[in-house]
């Protein structure tokens, strides 16, 4: 197994490593109550995050990880398609997306309405200053 490989070679170069995952599950019924909200863009079908957690000390690895993360989500999405399942609206979960992710990939359409109501609440854009994703 491809992950089982890649886990394996990132303990070899790191003895501090650990690989987990989580899979949160709510209610089927989470997103029919309320409003629309920027998140997640589309309401219709709930799509549960799950997450891939990796541990690691030796920051030569940072640049090696990061692309091992964006390869398994891709693959897991790839695998989940070709099964069949209807995740090609899913958002990318806010709270575990890796950092350089487009915001679009997370709230969709909803991106350019978020960058006006910033705007409108925080003119002088201080909430940037707190890190974060930036609308």
């Amino acid at each position: 197994m491809r992950s089982q490989f890649w886990g394996e070679r990132l303990y070899a170069q790191d003895k501090n490593a650990t690989l987990s995952t989580t899979i949160e599950t709510f209610d089927k019924g989470l997103f029919s109550h309320g409003n629309d909200s920027a998140y997640p863009p589309d309401r219709s079908q709930a799509v549960f995050p799950t997450a891939l957690n990796v541990g690691w000390s030796n920051s030569s690895l940072d640049d090696a990880v990061a692309l091992a993360l964006r390869n398994f989500a891709d693959a897991i999405r790839d695998a989940a398609l070709a099964d069949g399942q209807n995740v090609s609206h899913a958002a990318k979960y806010v709270n575990s997306a890796l950092f350089g992710t487009p915001l679009e990939d997370m709230y969709g359409g909803n991106v350019e309405r978020l960058r006006r109501i910033r705007a409108a609440i925080d003119p002088n854009d201080v909430m940037s200053l707190a890190g974060g994703w930036k609308f």
